[in-house]
């Protein structure tokens, strides 16, 4: 057997988009006609050919491959119509793929739309036992986990209504309560915690740590890119049904950044020849230090400026990598521009070594309106921020930006360097406060 939970290998899907209602029919009598074996060759092909021009071909998905191990949890993201749920379908076998292989082995669970497999006539009990059964587990054991069920979902008395009268909410709280406890080997989840509130979504974000950790796999479709990164190792960039990228989730995400943003309207800078920089406005690097001094990393945009150094600094400005609870961090990065930016915009995002975002900021935030970049002047910038988290190690993105698309992210990425750099936060003595971030809280008893 497989080493592999799930492989797939180069699978697509086609469909028929037809013009008119009546080409569906007429397309199927003439492919009927087709396979007439009493007629000349001849005619068959002109009846199979006329039958193709009733309409045209769409490729909702194209030559996609990967696998999954036991344990292991795989990210797809992308635009809509990108194909995402097209595979989802695929790979829960509620779809058949026009090409390509793929198999899965032991029980699968999948949330792919809205209360699909239940219902609506049925009360939220019965559905229960009837999703259950569907999964091969007998009434009996559906029974004796009900109360399970009932726990994880929520929802009151409405358990022994009919389903047509649930919300959106109420509905998808109920289906992933009964996937939950078929105990599946893959769980496949298509958008659907996109509904639940926030307390039901840090329960089922519980659920997916512990399953993980005892061999579950998970397949899952978001547009929160943060729970992406946090879920997922790795994760597919579907773009117009093609695989775009495929490896690690926070490049991932990256690169879905870039994909959707293209150059910086060309106007802007316009047409001229840039200036040659004066030498006197020229900002030097620090002593002994070269640009580019970070690792290797995943680094986006479209380039018309670029992060050339970075270091980080301490309150005394010395170059340090390790801070205390509450001291000062400097994150120190040096830009030079290709053309004019007249609306730049800097970037900052930090995280801890899962990706997981704890902090980000960007000069629209600040509301600091960032000078013109001129072309190839270098430019420092500087973000100062308290180290008031957590003991442990933290990642430091950068990125430029220009304009504002209104709620304080640039519209266009110029230039994003992921992990650009890193640093520790330790607590002298014992820690004040658990999890990430200090909050400042304080204590009264009356």
């Amino acid at each position: 057997m497989s080493s592999f939970l799930v492989e797939a290998c180069g699978l697509s899907k086609t469909y028929n988009l037809w013009l008119e209602p009546a080409d569906r029919l007429t397309c199927g009598l003439l492919q009927a006609a087709a396979a007439t074996p009493w007629l000349p060759g001849s005619w068959r092909g002109g009846l199979a050919a006329a039958a193709t021009r009733r309409g045209r071909e769409f490729l909702a998905l194209q030559d996609v491959s990967f696998t999954l191990k036991r344990g292991e949890s795989l990210g797809v993201i992308g635009r809509n119509g990108s194909g995402k749920s097209t595979l989802l379908q695929i790979l829960a076998s509620t779809l058949q793929p026009t090409a390509g292989r793929f198999s899965v082995q032991g029980r699968v669970a999948a949330l792919l739309e809205l209360g699909s497999g239940f219902n609506p006539e049925f009360s939220g009990r019965e559905n229960v036992v009837l999703q259950a059964a569907l999964h091969g587990v007998g009434r009996r054991e559906a029974t004796a986990r009900f109360a399970e069920i009932e726990e994880f979902a929520g929802i009151g008395a409405f358990i022994d209504q009919p389903v047509k009268v649930f919300s959106s909410g109420m509905l998808v709280r109920l289906a992933f309560a009964t996937q939950t406890v078929l105990a599946p080997d893959l769980f496949i989840v298509d958008e659907a915690l996109s509904v639940g509130d926030v307390f039901f979504q840090a329960r089922c974000a519980r659920f997916f740590r512990e399953r993980l950790t005892q061999g579950m796999s998970l397949i899952l479709v978001s547009h929160d890119l943060p729970a992406v990164k946090a879920f997922c190792a790795r994760t597919i960039v579907l773009h117009e049904g093609r695989v775009s990228f495929f490896g690690p989730s926070a490049e991932a995400v990256s690169h879905y950044h870039q994909l959707y943003r293209g150059n910086i309207v060309t106007e802007m800078a316009g047409a001229v020849e840039a200036p040659k920089a004066n030498p006197a406005d020229e900002i030097t690097l620090p002593a002994g230090e070269v640009e580019r001094n970070w690792d290797a990393t995943h680094e986006v945009g479209s380039r018309e400026a670029e992060i050339v150094h970075c270091r980080l600094l301490n309150a005394r400005g010395e170059p340090a990598g390790i801070f205390g609870l509450g001291e000062t961090v400097h994150v120190e990065c040096h830009v030079r521009s290709r053309v004019p930016l007249d609306q730049a915009v800097a970037c900052l995002e930090v995280s801890n070594r899962l990706h997981q975002v704890l902090y980000g900021v960007t000069s629209n935030h600040l509301g600091l309106l960032s000078p013109e970049l001129t072309p190839g002047r270098l430019r420092r910038v500087v973000f100062s921020l308290s180290a008031r988290m957590g003991p442990g190690d933290y990642l430091v993105d950068l990125a430029i930006g220009w304009g504002d698309r209104g709620d304080g992210a640039p519209v266009q990425l110029v230039h994003r360097v992921a992990a650009i750099a890193s640093f520790q936060v330790h607590h002298a003595g014992p820690p004040r406060f658990f999890g990430p971030a200090n909050l400042g809280a304080t204590l009264r008893w009356n």
